[in-house]
C-alpha cells in the first residue's frame, strides 16, 4: 500500500471552465419555449 502524502497535483484545472452563451441563456429560454410550444400546440388543435 501507498500512503497519501497530500503533494501530487491535481489533474482538475484550477479555474472552472469557461460556459458558453447558449449554457447560460438555456434556462432562462427554457419557460419561454414551453409557452410557445403551448400555444402552438393550442392553436392547432383548439383554436385559440
Amino acid at each position: 500500500m501507498t500512503k497519501n502524502l497530500g503533494n501530487a497535483e491535481r489533474s482538475a484545472a484550477k479555474e472552472p471552465a469557461r460556459r458558453s452563451v447558449l449554457s447560460r441563456l438555456a434556462p432562462a429560454l427554457f419557460p419561454l419555449v414551453v409557452v410557445a410550444l403551448g400555444f402552438l400546440v393550442g392553436w392547432q388543435f383548439f383554436g385559440f
